[in-house]
């Protein structure tokens, strides 16, 4: 796609990012030669330092949260005030290749969402992020049975109709782009992801890995189970009958009878295939 055609809406979410964020709308303004419009949008999310003083020396369309809302707070008051329907995301702190967004946009004439997946020659995740970071990856490729090289990439490209058709489902921490990456997969919306670098961030995270990490797997579960019911339910209630089937033959073989316990795993299993069932009828209904 020839991107000199196309408007976009690039936007900033901004909290306590006095060390970059000026390096990173200088960066982002020499990409406007490639695009037909640019748009750059910080939002300054309730910042304690001097970022909100940077921002507002800087041209860009400011918008200021008083206090903290959150990572994906910020980003969904962005996007209700972004006036492009091409809506790119990225972030403050110097971690991603910004040079790379025209290389993102190229392929939006095909795509509805193209992600900037960090698995180029230079990644730089912390490690004490990384086993949480592929366990969570694991699960959602699981649950949703789709290939996920990035669940939750922060540089990344969408269609902004598209976007907000799960407006509701977007939690305002750091989850929102785990939430959009897993609704668009798992309602078979074109996604493409592309590799690329990511360096070490400037200044403190916002971070908290155990804290965080809870969240995002719940996240993924409850997602999963909102749009792909089957895939939550039914493994587990497998294995719930399976057992119960193991342990009653175990228990006729010894005792000559039944033990409540094989009967509750297995009646346990039968009832989440029910309930998952039902759940998937609601969601095929909704479709309609």
């Amino acid at each position: 796609m020839d991107v000199s055609k196309l408007s976009v809406s690039i936007l900033i979410p901004a909290y306590n990012e006095e060390g970059a964020l000026a390096e990173t709308v200088a960066t982002i303004s020499k990409l406007r030669p490639h695009f037909a419009d640019l748009e750059l949008v910080v939002i300054n999310d309730g910042s304690r330092d001097r970022t909100g003083e940077i921002a507002r020396s800087l041209p860009v369309t400011l918008i200021e949260h008083v206090v903290n809302r959150g990572y994906g707070a910020a980003l969904k008051t962005g996007m209700a005030r972004a006036k492009h329907d091409i809506i790119v995301i990225a972030d403050a702190d110097g971690t991603y290749p910004l040079d790379d967004i025209p290389k993102l946009a190229a392929d939006m004439d095909q795509f509805d969402m193209v992600v900037g997946a960090r698995t180029g020659e230079n990644v730089q995740i912390p490690l004490v992020r990384r086993p949480a970071k592929w366990m969570i990856t694991k699960l959602a490729q699981y649950l949703s049975q789709q290939p996920i090289p990035d669940l939750n990439s922060g540089l990344r490209i969408f269609r902004k109709d598209v976007a907000l058709r799960f407006l509701t489902l977007y939690p305002d921490g750091f989850s929102f782009t785990t939430t959009i990456t897993l609704a668009m997969l798992t309602n078979h919306y074109r996604v493409k992801f592309v590799p690329i670098n990511y360096l070490r961030r400037v200044g403190k995270s916002s971070i908290h890995p155990v804290r965080d990490t809870v969240n995002f797997t719940i996240l993924i579960i409850r997602i999963c189970a909102y749009f792909k019911p089957l895939n939550v339910f039914v493994p587990p209630a497998l294995l719930f009958i399976v057992l119960g089937m193991i342990k009653g033959f175990v228990d006729y073989s010894h005792e000559h009878h039944l033990g409540l316990l094989a009967v509750s795993l297995a009646l346990t299993g039968v009832q989440m295939v029910f309930i998952g069932l039902l759940a998937d009828l609601i969601d095929q209904r909704m479709k309609l």
